[in-house]
């Protein structure tokens, strides 16, 4: 619960220091995450976020629309982001993540990253490695992604990318593969609405298997496509 009442007042201190905020909230189908189903259900996730001193604060929080009880905020997050400057033309920045799941056992978890992102033959490229603080500190997680956009009309944008997430540990390999397409057209100056299909699939049955039953979305159904719609802008 102190994690909880900390990343409320988090987001706070960001809406009132930050130059600008960035804030919105998606509504989809399901809450997927790197692979494994959360929710099977329409959600609400709202975020904020903003630049302090360099360092970008944000806040993101898992609402199960269906659930009307203590735990329909099934997850809230804190994040902070920082550019450690470019090596190359490609970009590296160390980012730090608090997950937290009201209502369940067990303090969430505390991960660190290190991503590096850039053009690669005209697309944009990143690879990231994630490691959990919490547990042993060694990197358990790699995230390689692709993507791109153009325009369809002079204010519809479109959007495309692949991701691929690869897990070490006692079965180490590539977990699952997801694609996405998207649309995204400004509704006033500050406001932007978009829509956008993602499709899972998972390259590894044993290792995906072994995630979801080791994870708080135990016993909940797999979803292999995600539909989003979102609103959101800067302040």
């Amino acid at each position: 619960m102190k994690k909880v009442i900390a990343t409320i007042m988090a987001a706070g201190l960001v809406a009132q220091v930050a130059s600008a905020v960035d804030a919105g909230v998606d509504f989809a189908s399901a809450y997927v995450f790197r692979g494994v189903t959360f929710n099977d259900g329409t959600v609400a996730q709202p975020y904020v976020e903003g630049e302090v001193l360099g360092v970008t604060v944000g806040t993101w929080a898992n609402i199960d629309i269906a659930n009307q009880g203590a735990e329909a905020v099934s997850e809230i997050d804190l994040y902070l982001g920082y550019g450690l400057g470019e090596v190359a033309g490609y970009a590296i920045d160390l980012g730090y993540c608090e997950y937290t799941y009201p209502g369940t056992v067990g303090n969430g978890e505390s991960e660190v990253s290190l991503a590096v992102s850039g053009d690669v033959l005209g697309y944009d490229a990143s690879v990231a490695a994630f490691a959990d603080v919490a547990a042993d500190g060694e990197i358990g997680y790699y995230e390689g992604s692709l993507g791109g956009g153009y325009d369809l009309t002079a204010d519809i944008a479109a959007s495309y990318g692949v991701s691929i997430g690869y897990f070490d540990g006692d079965d180490a390999g590539f977990g699952y593969a997801a694609l996405t397409f998207g649309v995204e057209k400004p509704i006033t100056d500050a406001l932007t609405a978009g829509i956008s299909l993602t499709l899972i699939e998972d390259l590894d049955d044993d290792i995906m298997t072994a995630l979801r039953a080791d994870s708080v979305a135990s016993g909940i159904g797999q979803e292999d496509q995600v539909i989003v719609v979102s609103v959101g802008g800067s302040f």
